[in-house]
């Protein structure tokens, strides 16, 4: 089982719109009630874990469908859940600063109604979820280098 980390990012396209509150709540509470959880919570973004790969994967595309027919923008970043600790009964249980680094460096490079992932992490859902692996395409602007990466990785993106 692969557990991802996912970072979502809600933009309000319409000043006086809702939907897109709206939409983060009803993701929250769908996240739980498929076993996974949300980490963190603040403002326009939610940082979310879930454990079912199929589950998740098809929530995202459901949800980029829902922000392009209501009106709002969602950008999202996926990497393998990793920890800290090998302690993963631990509910507080922190993930490695990779993890984070390479989360946040996707999340900053992703646009609008998009889902934003490395080669390794769709190598895991070629296997894991492999309906879904023709979704992700690479994007055409150069990968962003994190510090101790030996190469950068490339970003591919399921666009919404």
């Amino acid at each position: 089982m692969v557990n991802l980390l996912v970072l979502l990012r809600f933009e309000i396209l319409e000043p006086t719109s809702t939907a897109a509150a709206a939409a983060m709540h009803d993701y929250a509470a769908r996240a739980s009630e498929s076993g996974g959880r949300v980490v963190d919570h603040d403002g326009d973004q939610m940082l979310v874990c879930l454990t079912d790969m199929r589950w998740g994967l098809q929530s995202l595309r459901n949800l980029l469908a829902q922000a392009r027919r209501d009106g709002f923008a969602v950008r999202a970043a996926i990497v393998q859940a990793v920890l800290a600790r090998s302690d993963a009964q631990n509910e507080g249980a922190g993930f490695t600063a990779r993890t984070l680094d390479t989360l946040l460096r996707l999340a900053s490079q992703v646009g609008r109604q998009q889902v934003g992932i490395t080669s390794k992490l769709l190598s895991l859902v070629e296997l894991g979820a492999p309906e879904f692996a023709d979704l992700f395409t690479p994007i055409d602007e150069p990968p962003r280098v994190l510090p101790g990466e030996p190469r950068p990785q490339p970003v591919l993106v399921m666009a919404g």
